[in-house]
Formats: structure tokens, C-alpha cells, sequence
């Protein structure tokens, strides 16, 4: 047998290139201000579920172990966005592809993969939930399983979010926690007035509470338990009917609640009433842990990423953290709901609500406002004679007064931006019609505004005070256009959907058409939460500044001559949104929701009874 000698490495060799190495990282952190929560795909360190819970990491549904690799040098960071390096003068002539590309690549198997993973049988289907969550799903889940299968949900695994929200829970006392319960079914808290009780009884869907018989919401929500009600437990459900949620907790105490369900224990007496509140914070910086940005600014740190000029643009990859104001400070300012309100933090309540943003202990239900308004006529997307952006809508979102920063808010901000006639040149990334390559063109903002967008308010100016001129105000700035009916809307093959109050009802009608929804949020739904859509699969989302928005349709509709436009991208999207609507967001999948929300909550409040979990017999 021969034997091989090894030559001993030089020493002064490998100290070479640890050198080199040591060099490399220090000159790209500090000398490119590289922010270090940024990582290189296909492998970015985004947080696990599994890991102790970060300001990023509570909300993400991005599983970043499935990301391809990359067509070009991008980061992907915890805060939601992608970054990369480019900047006109220094590449005048790229060789590398558009970065959105690159997202609907990703997008696109990450979608596959995921319906690639279900579960396939039932009791699969309890050992994965063990293995995500440390614990056996509730009793009445082999009877959710055989339902939803026999309603072709497809998407049987995918309720992290779910159990996210109510996951804090699991640390408070069983005794304590029906008795926070019946706090908010028997009007014993400050949200009383705008809380409604759905019973569920022998089979059986009763309404009360203040607001039961105000709007449609209370009924429509009844009307769809009402379909399975007799497959519930009895249960007394108290739900918000507001748009905004309302019980705002601090980071410390989301933190403790989690550490103490995941050791399978309860807060002690001497903490039950504790909010956790850091001294010298009041709002939104308590919801935020130490490392996050917007603490960070508050601790004299520096508030947003490292500006470096080649960091030059970004998109959202992963829309739930991206809607985080722990780490995205600026939201506060630009967004109507969040400059407005003081709120003080509170303990935990199981309060039931339509939305969930970061922040809040409300947990998440299946909004049922506009699910029902029809589509009407939807071209094929080749007869969808419209390029522009199209969005209409009132002037929601803030309380139009002398005390708030109005001209900020969502809304008037992008009316604003929209129709400005005005404006110096702008660079815009596109996709260069001879090499299919990263290109640029430089336009006057009033030209992209005429080429790219339809946008308006209608009606008059709406929640502003007459008596102080700000009505009038309204009046002046912006030109109130007629409001586009359904059938008009789908002539268009891009549609905006903004926030106002709150969430958006209008989603799931846009969605059914084959046109792109654009959309701008802060407030996750239920099909967000359920991990149930892809954004650059599905639809695209839209940074809350819109300063993605010139590039965003340069990519798809091409320079103000339609040179470079990929309208074949564009119609995909259209199209697999359209078929989402119609596949992933039914009656039965917001009833499959429900169901599967309403045994976990029933846990809850017996954790105290024996077989209160479900426990798989493969024999």
C-alpha cells in the first residue's frame, strides 16, 4: 500500500490569506458601510421559527432555505428588503439581469416548493405540526383534517402565523386566561364599544355585543361559521369590529409570555398583570426589542441602514417584515394609523380582530367585508387596453386636521407624488431592449407620472373639519376625479391597492381579476399570516415610501416608449393572482381557517382538562 506524503503548509502562506481575509471584512463593513444584518443569497441568515424570536422574525413566512440562486449580486436583510449594488455612473453598462428577475425567480420556487411539502396524510400531518411548533395539535384536529381535504384546502401545513398569535397565550394561567376572556365578552375593557361576541353552541351561531347589528361585517362573519358551526366546540368568540387593532404589548413581555409556553410553564402571580414597560418609552418604541432600529435611533444609534452611494435601490422580498416599524422607524411618519396613535401597552387579551400588525396581541380572523362583491367583466389580458397604474379612492387614513401631519399619510402622499407636473430628471432602472441586461433612462418626473399612473381621489374630501378650512384645503391641492367602476377597473393591467384606516377589503375583488395587483400595506390579513401568497408570484408588493414605484413599472410597461417592458412577466403574475383568488382564498379556505383557529383557541381555554390534545394512532 503506498503511502502519501504531505508537504506541511507554509505558515507564512496562511498567514497571508488570513490577513487578506481579516482585510476583506473590514474594508467592505466600514468602507462600504455594508449594514451587517444584510446577507448574500441563496443562503440568507433569516431567522428560524425555531430561534428565539427577533423584531423580524415573529411574522416572516419567507423559508429562506428554499431561495434559488441568484441572477445578480443581491442581499437580502431581516428588515424584508433586497439590496444591491448598482449606481448609473459607475455601470453605465451593467452585464448583470434586472434584481426583479431575480424575485419572481425566487417567488416562484419558493411557491412550488411549499405546495410541493404538504402533508399528505393526517397523521404527517400532526408530526409536522409537532416539529414546527413543540407540541401536539389540539383535540378535533383528525375531524379539521378529513374536512379539509374532503374541501380541497391545499394548503394544509401552512399555519405558522396562526399559531404565532396565539402561541403567548400558552403562558397564562388557564384560569387567568378565561378570565381575560370573559373581561372582553362581558364589557369589562376599554374596547367594549366596539367588541361584538360570536357564541357557538350545540351546533349553533348566535350574535351579540354593541355592534352586533352594525354593518355587514357581524353577519358575514356569522354566515361563514355557520357553514361548519357544527363541527365546533362551543365557544364564545369576542371580536373587534374596528379596522385598527387595538392591544398594543410590549416587546419584554411578548418575549417572556413565549419563553415561558415554550418551557411549558405560566407566568407567575407577581407577573399576571405586568406589561412589561420600559421606563423613559412610551408606544411603539415598547413594542420594539433593543436591537431593533428604531430603539437603536433612540439610543443614539443610527436609524436607518448604512448609505453607502452603491447601496441604491431596494425591494420587498418578504412583505411582513417589511411592514415592521421596529425596523422601518420611517413608517411612523408615513403612515396615517401610526402618527396618530398613542397607544399605551397593555397585557395580553385574547381579543379577535381582521388585522394583525406587528406590535398588537389581537389575534387574526377572516375578514369577510367585500369578499363577496362581484368581479364583473375581466378582459384576457392582451384586450386590457390600459397601461397605467390605476387607483382610485377617498381621503382615509388619517383624521384630515391642524394637529396631525396629513400631507404625509399614505394616500395624500401618493396622490401627491403621482400627479406632480413638475420635476427634475430622474434615472429609472429598466431592462435594456437589446442585451436583456440592467438598463437605465433618465425622465422628467411629470413624463413618468403621465406614462405610469392613474391616479385620483373621488367624491369630496372626507374625515376633515369643515370649520378649520382643511376641507377646503383638500379641495385645492387635489383634483377629486370620477370613481372607475368595476368593469373600467379591469381594463387596466396594473392596479394599486393602498391602505386606508386600516386593511384593505377591496384585495380579494382585485385579486380575482387577471389584472397585477400592485399593493402597499402595513397591515397583514389572515392569508398573509396563513403564509397562503407569494408576493412576485401572486401579486407585487410596493414599498409604503413608493420610491419602487417609477422602477417597479419601467420593468413591466418598458421607458416612455414601451422599450424594454415585460409585459410576458406581468401576465404571468395577473394570471397566477387570479387563480390564487380562485384556488387559495374560497368560502371553504377562510372556513378551513377558522375551524383550525377556533380548536386551538378551545385548547386554551381547558388546558386544564385532560385529552385536550390530538395524538396520532398509526396503527
Amino acid at each position: 500500500m503506498a503511502i502519501v506524503l504531505r508537504r506541511p503548509p507554509n505558515w507564512s502562506t496562511v498567514q497571508t490569506i488570513i490577513l487578506i481575509f481579516i482585510f476583506t471584512f473590514i474594508f467592505c463593513l466600514y468602507f462600504l458601510q455594508i449594514d451587517p444584518r444584510l446577507h448574500l443569497v441563496p443562503k440568507p441568515d433569516l431567522p428560524s421559527y425555531a430561534s428565539q424570536p427577533s423584531v423580524s422574525e415573529q411574522d416572516s413566512p419567507v423559508d429562506s432555505s428554499s431561495l434559488p440562486q441568484p441572477l445578480i449580486n443581491l442581499r437580502y436583510s431581516v428588515d424584508g428588503l433586497v439590496y444591491f449594488l448598482d449606481h448609473p455612473s459607475k455601470f453605465p453598462s451593467p452585464t448583470i439581469q434586472h434584481p426583479i428577475f431575480s424575485l419572481i425567480q425566487n417567488a416562484t420556487e419558493m411557491w412550488n416548493s411549499k405546495l410541493r411539502k404538504q402533508s399528505e396524510t393526517l397523521c404527517l400531518a400532526a408530526i409536522e405540526y409537532h416539529r414546527r411548533h413543540q407540541r401536539h395539535p389540539p383535540r378535533g384536529f383528525d375531524k379539521w383534517w378529513i374536512w379539509a381535504k374532503n374541501h380541497h384546502v391545499q394548503l394544509l401545513d401552512e399555519y405558522d402565523s396562526m399559531f404565532k398569535a396565539i402561541e403567548p397565550f400558552f403562558a397564562l394561567p388557564p384560569k387567568i386566561f378565561r378570565q381575560r376572556v370573559d373581561d372582553l365578552l362581558y364589557n369589562r375593557t376599554k374596547w367594549k364599544a366596539d367588541t361584538i361576541v360570536i357564541s357557538i353552541k350545540t351546533g349553533k351561531v348566535i350574535l351579540s355585543g354593541h355592534r352586533a347589528h352594525n354593518g355587514q361585517r357581524p353577519t358575514e362573519l356569522m354566515k361563514l361559521l355557520e357553514g361548519i358551526a357544527h363541527l365546533l366546540p362551543d365557544v364564545e368568540l369576542p371580536i373587534s369590529t374596528m379596522d385598527l387593532p387595538a392591544v398594543l404589548v410590549s416587546s419584554k413581555s411578548y418575549e417572556r409570555h413565549v419563553q415561558l409556553a415554550r418551557q411549558s410553564d405560566y407566568l407567575p402571580v407577581s407577573e399576571i398583570s405586568e406589561i412589561y414597560e420600559e421606563p423613559g418609552l412610551h408606544g411603539w418604541p415598547n413594542t420594539c426589542p433593543p436591537e431593533s432600529r428604531l430603539r437603536r435611533a433612540l439610543d443614539g444609534g443610527h436609524l436607518y441602514v448604512s448609505s453607502s452611494e452603491l447601496w441604491t435601490q431596494s425591494y420587498i422580498f418578504d412583505h411582513v417584515p417589511a411592514m415592521n416599524v421596529c425596523d422601518h422607524p420611517e413608517l411612523e411618519q408615513l403612515i396615517g394609523f401610526l402618527s396618530m396613535t398613542k397607544l399605551n401597552v397593555h397585557p395580553y387579551f385574547p381579543l379577535f380582530s381582521f388585522s394583525k400588525p406587528y406590535g398588537f396581541s389581537e389575534i387574526p380572523i377572516t375578514p369577510t367585508a367585500q369578499y363577496s362583491q362581484p368581479t364583473g367583466p375581466d378582459p384576457l389580458w392582451e384586450q386590457k387596453t390600459s397601461l397605467g397604474l390605476l387607483w382610485r379612492g377617498s381621503t382615509t387614513g388619517i383624521t384630515f386636521d391642524k394637529s396631525t401631519n396629513w400631507l404625509q399619510s399614505q394616500r395624500t402622499r401618493l396622490v401627491k407624488f403621482a400627479n406632480l407636473s413638475t420635476g427634475n430628471n430622474i434615472t429609472i432602472r429598466i431592462v435594456n431592449p437589446k442585451t436583456g441586461k440592467l438598463g437605465y433612462f433618465n425622465a422628467n418626473g411629470s413624463a413618468l407620472n403621465s406614462k405610469y399612473f392613474d391616479i385620483g381621489f373621488t367624491g369630496q374630501p372626507l374625515q376633515c373639519h369643515v370649520q378649520n378650512g382643511i376641507c377646503a384645503a383638500l379641495s385645492r391641492l387635489f383634483t377629486f376625479k370620477e370613481v372607475v367602476d368595476a368593469e373600467a377597473t379591469n381594463k387596466y393591467k396594473y392596479i394599486l391597492d393602498v391602505d386606508g384606516n386600516g386593511w384593505s377589503g377591496r384585495f380579494h375583488r382585485l385579486m380575482t381579476t387577471k389584472s397585477v395587483i400592485l399593493k402597499s400595506t402595513i397591515f397583514p390579513e389572515w392569508y398573509v399570516y396563513a403564509d397562503r401568497i407569494q408576493p412576485w408570484y401572486h401579486y407585487v408588493p410596493v414599498r409604503v415610501n413608493y420610491q419602487d414605484l417609477y422602477d417597479i413599472m419601467a420593468f413591466f410597461t418598458g421607458d416612455l416608449e414601451g422599450r424594454g417592458a415585460q409585459d410576458e412577466e406581468a401576465k404571468k403574475i395577473g394570471e397566477a393572482g387570479s387563480t390564487w383568488a380562485k384556488t387559495f382564498w374560497r368560502t371553504e379556505d377562510m372556513q378551513a381557517y377558522m375551524y383550525r383557529l377556533i380548536l386551538e383557541y378551545a385548547r386554551l381555554l381547558k388546558r386544564d382538562e385532560q385529552g385536550m390534545d390530538y395524538l396520532c394512532d398509526e396503527r
